[in-house]
């Protein structure tokens, strides 16, 4: 991982932040890190890296594995000494229990790659190459495609229409009506909603305390 948004300081992070996968990824961080800044002024530090070969990581896109991904989220919560873990969305797959752990509104990363593989498709038959979905679905798991201006590798793709289990049942769920209003992920500007941050803080602060 070679870049981290970070609110500690001096001392480690208490918290680590895993954000969801692909798209969802765009439209959530903007309200992740005013959860962060929230979560500073209730006295929890917190970081949140990038996966990868996502965001500003200089990674192929390509090469990347929910495995590779699962390791990385493990190896940060080791490298930063967190008490805690935040894991939101497709990447609670990602949680090996490395750190205690709460999951948001859990979501199985196959349903995200199907609606991806459906927009492609629909963008393809836009620019008359008029693939179907369950085409595009064979390709990337056999070769390797671009899904929604992702480029997925063949083990990434294997990967993702299989992946339907969290991996640490141990974790503490928090659901989206907890926190309640529209669920950011979306939305396809994505953009912030401060009392749903101010509400998923709330949550996280009682559940990690202060030292």
């Amino acid at each position: 991982m070679e870049m981290a948004v970070s609110t500690a300081r001096k001392d480690e992070p208490e918290l680590l932040i895993i954000p969801p996968l692909f798209e969802e990824a765009n439209r959530m961080r903007a309200q992740l890190v005013l959860m962060m800044r929230m979560l500073q002024d209730l006295g929890i530090s917190s970081v949140m890296p990038d996966l990868p070969g996502m965001n500003e990581s200089l990674r192929p896109q390509a090469s990347q594995t929910l495995s590779a991904w699962r390791a990385a989220a493990a190896s940060a919560a080791k490298h930063f000494g967190v008490r805690h873990a935040l894991y939101v969305r497709q990447a609670c797959v990602l949680d090996t229990g490395t750190a205690p752990a709460s999951h948001y509104a859990p979501s199985e990363p196959s349903k995200l790659f199907r609606a991806m593989v459906r927009a492609q498709s629909l963008a393809e038959k836009e620019a008359g190459k008029d693939r179907t979905a369950s085409q595009i679905l064979d390709a990337a798991s056999v070769q390797g495609d671009l899904v929604a201006g992702w480029d997925i590798g063949r083990t990434m793709a294997q990967e993702l229409c299989e992946s339907a289990e969290v991996t640490n049942e141990a974790a503490t769920p928090i659901t989206h009506e907890e926190i309640g209003g529209r669920p950011l992920w979306l939305s396809n500007e994505g953009g912030v909603d401060e009392r749903q941050a101010q509400a998923l803080a709330k949550v996280l602060a009682e559940r990690i305390g202060t030292r």
